[in-house]
């Protein structure tokens, strides 16, 4: 009996390294075939989207009339416009400094 255990332990101890050995290679292939076809992938995603982006003038018009929903009002774009001018006039005009400095008290 002790002789048939340590014959089985004897064909596992030379089967299980080279079955390490097969799946490591397997391993080490996979891995590389799975990061090449992950790659290749990213390629093909990078050129459709990215080079291959141009849009037809279908498309282009379909674009514009759903982004014309917004209108433009001119008259409160040129209000906003004075009133941005008349704030930096009172800013230029204006005292820069006025009160104490609690940083520097006597100054630079």
């Amino acid at each position: 009996m002790e002789t048939e255990k340590k014959e089985k332990i004897g064909k596992r101890s030379r089967i299980f390294p080279t079955m390490k050995k097969i799946a490591g290679l397997f391993l080490r292939w996979f891995f590389l075939l799975v990061i090449v076809a992950s790659a290749g992938y990213a390629v093909l995603i990078w050129r459709k989207y990215i080079l291959n982006a141009d849009w037809g003038e279908e498309k282009k018009k379909a674009y514009v009339s759903e982004q014309s929903v917004l209108s433009f009002d001119s008259e409160k774009y040129k209000k906003a416009l004075e009133t941005v001018d008349s704030r930096q006039k009172i800013l230029e005009t204006s005292e820069k400094f006025s009160g104490r400095d609690i940083f520097f008290p006597d100054g630079f």
